[in-house]
């Protein structure tokens, strides 16, 4: 069964496939027509499931990545193969955990920090490619094919509304965010504006 919007789609992902790259622009009014997503802090990285050759392509090729990371992620994926878009984060801290300690007391109890991958699209799935495939709907194909567990995330987005959401951004750490045009298909190894990572959020025009 194909992840197309019709038929499926039977086009061959290159091996040398590289990710997207987005624009940094300073200030940006929030516009119809894209989600706003949190910008991850760590190492940009294709995770490819079910592929020959290297398991983790960043900007330029092929990188190093945590195998044990790499395993979890298999784990988690409902599929053959598949190519997952996203960041390789350091040291993710979840939050505090509170405990009741024995006299009773509510203490919090901080987590250690550890290697997550943060999903953000999807590009193949069981040898049908989602290049040419709106974002938004390769974002709901993402949802079916990636379960997320303790090591794998799936980036949270909201179509509007980023001033109701910052101050949750800012508590979990996330400095800026990322505009993306629902309806682009995927630019591989190029710089589009249909993505543009942003320091600061203008009221909608």
């Amino acid at each position: 069964m194909g992840y197309s919007a019709g038929k499926p789609l039977k086009n061959a992902i290159s091996a040398d496939l590289l990710p997207q790259r987005p624009r940094y622009v300073r200030e940006r009014p929030e516009p119809e027509g894209h989600i706003l997503e949190p910008e991850w802090s760590g190492t940009r990285a294709l995770v490819r499931v079910g592929h020959d050759g290297p398991r983790y392509v960043g900007y330029a090729g092929g990188i190093e990545g945590p195998r044990e990371l790499y395993d979890a992620i298999v784990a988690d994926t409902r599929a053959t193969t598949a190519i997952f878009d996203g960041v390789l984060v350091d040291a993710w801290q979840d939050e505090e955990e509170l405990e009741i300690d024995a006299n009773g007391n509510a203490i919090t109890r901080p987590t250690g920090g550890r290697r997550i991958f943060a999903a953000f699209d999807l590009l193949e799935v069981d040898g049908d490619s989602l290049i040419e495939v709106p974002l938004l709907e390769r974002r709901r194909h993402l949802e079916g094919v990636l379960a997320p567990s303790l090591n794998v995330r799936l980036t949270p987005y909201v179509a509007r509304g980023l001033r109701s959401w910052r101050d949750t951004l800012g508590q979990q750490g996330f400095k800026r965010v990322v505009l993306k045009n629902w309806n682009s298909a995927y630019a591989a190894g190029r710089t589009t504006g249909d993505w543009l990572v942003v320091e600061k959020i203008n009221p909608a025009r």
